[in-house]
């Protein structure tokens, strides 16, 4: 090649200006083990992006080149609001696979604890609550991570005082079934992978994992939030998997002022015997909500689903587009409180429903699908007539916590609650359709099509049933 030239940005380590696609590499961020991680952006559309880019070495290793690829086919499939979204995945000229992930602004839990110490029992609730939604969702679609740790969760900058996270790097993911991202032979009983702070006896033994080796990990990472350690600890890899598979865990409430109702939460998790574990994800939450809670009242308390819905005339108003407003909007409150909902704003043009949800996980599942279902029949309701004027309903879903008093005022007095609250959550901007933040859809992306809704982050427009 020419001194110079294309050897210059496409050596072993990517330059600045080189092309991967339509990505161009701004700088190197992260020198990992297998594959190099750098900082990009779309040459298009000026977007950032994550490209992860395998080392020349482990070309040549086909089981290797095959997991990288395999983790990118496996994330396109997982679109979860707290999973990493994937643009595209290809090679170099050389034979080198990258994948392409959004950026994400923020850093791991890792990190957290090491620049702030541990957190306390509800934060470590809130994060988990998320970890625990991708994980269901790869769960779902028959996919076990395998290397759930604190490095692998990123909490994201900015979005206000909620923190935000996601799941990131499903290399040695494994699928739970044959039609699953990765259950090809690529993985046999016998490989051990993982990371050994966080693996379960299981695969410490190289026996094939479930979704309880998962749920191993959460509890390894839920000890380790709280406590600012993993529970167990070596100066080998070797005595950290002896302690794995035969060390009795230890309790989190003799190394941090934690209710001792989490110290069985956390020994059911790190159980050695998978059968002796939580089944799922939705059980280990609802225990440690309420351990957390202190088993008063509902497992989640104060937390209500909210439907909001804007009625707009599209073009010169007239005195029919103003019926069918008012006619539209008065059929959406009837049918909200056919499905359990309470109107607490009824404005001109605008109307809010909500329902609380129920303490278990099933039923809240139940309640916030109904509210998704009631959004989309509204939406259908609303025939458009090809011409202005038109009447076009935007509708968004969310899930957060109930008002501290419910009166109906509008605007919502100062410290009235998140849901009374509107431009909190509705911000500015709301599209026509049916919008749901990532909370109202967590757990039914089965039952519902969606799609990121790439102008706002963290929603996702609802296209129908599926």
């Amino acid at each position: 090649m020419v001194p110079g030239g294309d050897e210059s940005l496409y050596g072993e380590e990517l330059s600045t200006g080189a092309l991967v696609g339509s990505w161009v590499v701004e700088h190197t961020h992260y020198r990992g083990p297998v594959s190099t991680l750098y900082r990009a952006k779309d040459a298009r559309t000026g977007a950032l992006a994550a490209l992860k880019v395998m080392r020349s070495q482990f070309t040549a290793t086909s089981t290797a080149l095959r997991r990288f690829r395999r983790e990118a086919a496996t994330l396109q499939r997982l679109h979860h609001p707290h999973v990493v979204t994937v643009f595209g995945y290809g090679e170099l000229a050389d034979g080198r696979p990258f994948i392409a992930m959004e950026w994400l602004e923020g850093r791991d839990l890792a990190a957290e604890l090491a620049a702030r110490g541990p957190l306390s029992p509800r934060e470590a609730l809130e994060l988990l609550e998320q970890v625990g939604a991708a994980l269901q969702a790869a769960h779902d679609v028959g996919v076990v991570h395998r290397d759930l740790k604190a490095q692998n969760v990123v909490r994201l900058r900015g979005g206000g005082e909620a923190a935000r996270v996601k799941l990131v790097d499903f290399g040695v993911a494994k699928g739970l079934s044959p039609e699953a991202p990765g259950a090809s032979s690529l993985t046999h009983t016998g490989a051990v992978l993982g990371t050994p702070l966080t693996m379960a006896p299981e695969q410490i033994r190289g026996e094939a994992p479930d979704a309880r080796t998962d749920l191993y990990a959460m509890g390894v990472l839920l000890f380790q939030l709280i406590t600012g350690q993993p529970p167990f600890l070596g100066s080998t890899s070797h005595e950290v998997e002896e302690q794995h598979l035969h060390a009795p865990p230890p309790l989190a409430s003799e190394r941090a002022p934690v209710p001792t109702a989490v110290d069985a939460v956390v020994q059911r998790c790190l159980q050695k015997r998978r059968e002796d574990r939580y089944p799922d994800v939705a059980t280990l939450l609802e225990d440690l909500r309420r351990a957390i809670h202190g088993g008063q009242g509902p497992a989640w308390p104060g937390r209500e689903v909210a439907l909001y819905v804007e009625a707009r005339v599209e073009g010169e108003p007239d005195a029919a587009a103003m019926e069918r407003l008012d006619a539209l909007l008065e059929r959406a409150g009837t049918a909200a409180r056919e499905v359990g909902l309470e109107i607490q704003v009824d404005g001109a043009g605008c109307l809010l429903a909500v329902a609380p949800l129920p303490e278990g996980a099933a039923e809240e599942l139940a309640v916030r699908g109904r509210g998704l279902a009631a959004a989309l029949s509204w939406l259908e309701a609303a025939e458009v007539p090809p011409r202005p004027p038109r009447v076009t309903l935007a509708i968004i879903v969310h899930v957060g916590p109930a008002p501290a008093r419910r009166e109906k005022v509008w605007p919502a007095p100062a410290g009235a609650g998140a849901l009374l609250s509107l431009p909190g959550w509705v911000g500015a901007g709301l599209e026509p359709g049916v919008v749901a933040s990532g909370e109202a859809l967590r757990g039914l992306e089965g039952d519902f099509r969606a799609e990121p809704l790439g102008s706002r982050s963290g929603l996702w427009r609802i296209t129908g049933r599926r």
